[in-house]
């Protein structure tokens, strides 16, 4: 689990249809889309059901009151005569003229007969030459209209229709002769185009209002959704950051509802776990140094390997890590024979096979305990060789964790600075020497860089270098050489 390119966690990358932010905002376009949707259809259809009952009514009172005076006999005569060229219907035409006229219709007013099948029969018309009986084909939406008006002698009138001359709406009033006999019924007709496209100009407007509406609902949506779920992103990128072992990270949760409150349990649940975790890792570094460890040679260690990560651009979470290696970095050691590690003098292949499990032994006990293991990069990255000689896997340059890097340079020098029960410390002035040799083949060149811009006195300081007088018991039992000088 490498640390080299990890900076502090932010929201996890999601696809956009998984996140709650966008679902949020998708929810409020869905939403206020379907009730324009809807409020502009139930207008639509008030709309056209009022358009078609109030021309309807129009039609309807103008075929009464054009029928009453109209009389019925005299109409008899004009059917039973059969001509266009009859007194009676010329007089019976001129009536049905001025209702034209008078109610400015631009089509002709004409009385029907009796409805045969799909088909009627002409008696007078306003203007034009019409055969009196000529035959009239009915549209279906007008046969039942027609029949129930010549039959019950009530006016009606149709819903709008399409035929081949366009699009219309008819009303019908029975004529009645002395005996009151509906004899025919007065027809007129209005054509309907302009109203339907009134209709479809109401019709674009409701979808260009819901489009606008949707755009600006879904603009609205996000930024909403975005103002409810940034606490909630925050809150899961410090959850991220625990659960990859930065417990210092802290999140602002300006909110007062429920999510705040989820934010302060959870920095205080943090808060604990963060007492915890370096209880325990103190409870290890004390277990570790207690093995024949000098007492504070592990944070002397942590320290010094930081003080060299703060002049190199490091993220926190990588800082974290390099600090906690450091502490652990030789926790695989627990499963080396006391024997191989106090032995005073060179080991054997065999030992030296043995010794060199200790970083792959230390991953396979850190990968256990979530907490630790942004320790693993040092743990099993800190004997590799920048020229790829090193163990356990043989890595090298940039595929080395950068930790790993930093802590191998510290490792080695603090151990050519304190004694060993094998040899006595050097001088850091010589400690620096053999770093500056192996600068390209066992360490990184860069990291050598940097360490070469600290003083001598400083590194003094911060690697406490005292040499143990007249023993070679004390300091780190490390048994994993440092360079040799050439």
């Amino acid at each position: 689990m490498s640390q080299e390119k990890a900076g502090r966690p932010t929201k996890a990358r999601l696809p956009l249809w998984r996140r709650l932010g966008w679902r949020i905002g998708a929810g409020f376009l869905l939403l206020t889309a379907l009730g324009i949707l809807l409020s502009g259809y139930l207008q639509y259809r008030a709309q056209d059901r009022w358009l078609r009952q109030s021309l309807g009514s129009l039609l309807l009172n103008i075929a009464r009151t054009g029928a009453l005076p109209i009389d019925g006999d005299l109409h008899q005569e004009v059917v039973e005569a059969g001509r266009t060229d009859t007194t009676p219907y010329q007089t019976i035409r001129a009536q049905l003229k001025q209702i034209q006229e008078t109610n400015r219709l631009g089509d002709p007013v004409y009385t029907l007969l009796d409805v045969e099948g799909e088909t009627a029969h002409f008696a007078v018309i306003s203007e034009g030459e019409v055969a009196v009986r000529k035959p009239y084909q009915l549209a279906s939406a007008i046969q039942p209209i027609l029949r129930r008006v010549l039959a019950e002698g009530t006016a009606a009138y149709t819903d709008i229709y399409q035929n081949e001359h366009g699009s219309w709406i008819t009303a019908f009033a029975p004529i009645r002769n002395g005996a009151g006999q509906t004899v025919a019924a007065l027809d007129v007709d209005f054509r309907a185009d302009v109203y339907l496209r009134e209709l479809g100009a109401v019709r674009r407007r409701l979808y260009l209002h819901s489009l606008a509406a949707a755009v600006l609902s879904l603009l609205a949506g996000v930024l909403f959704a975005q103002k409810i779920t940034r606490p909630v992103a925050q809150l899961s990128a410090l959850a991220r950051a625990v659960v990859e072992g930065d417990l210092t990270s802290r999140v602002s949760i300006n909110s007062r509802d429920e999510i705040g409150m989820l934010g302060n349990v959870f920095h205080l649940m943090v808060d604990r776990l963060q007492v915890s975790h370096r209880s325990m890792v103190d409870v290890l570094v004390r277990a570790l140094e207690a093995r024949g460890g000098e007492p504070g040679s592990l944070r002397r260690l942590a320290t010094a390997a930081l003080a060299l990560a703060d002049r190199l651009e490091i993220t926190p979470t990588q800082r974290e890590a390099l600090e906690l290696g450091a502490l652990l970095h030789d926790i695989g050691e627990i499963r080396t024979p006391e024997a191989v590690l106090e032995k005073p003098g060179p080991l054997t292949p065999e030992e030296r096979h043995i010794v060199e499990q200790h970083p792959a032994q230390g991953m396979d006990l850190l990968e256990t305990v979530p907490l630790l293991t942004p320790a693993l990069d040092v743990v099993g990255g800190h004997h590799e060789r920048f020229d790829g000689g090193g163990y356990p896997q043989g890595l090298s340059e940039d595929d080395i964790p950068l930790t790993a890097r930093i802590f191998a340079v510290v490792d080695a020098l603090d151990a050519m600075t304190h004694d060993r029960p094998y040899r006595r410390a050097r001088p850091v002035s010589e400690a620096l020497e053999v770093l500056r040799q192996e600068e390209g083949k066992q360490f990184d060149p860069r990291i050598i860089e940097i360490a070469m811009s600290i003083s001598e006195v400083q590194w003094e300081e911060l690697l406490g270098n005292q040499r143990a007088a007249g023993s070679l018991k004390g300091g780190n039992r490390d048994r994993h050489p440092a360079p040799r000088p050439a």
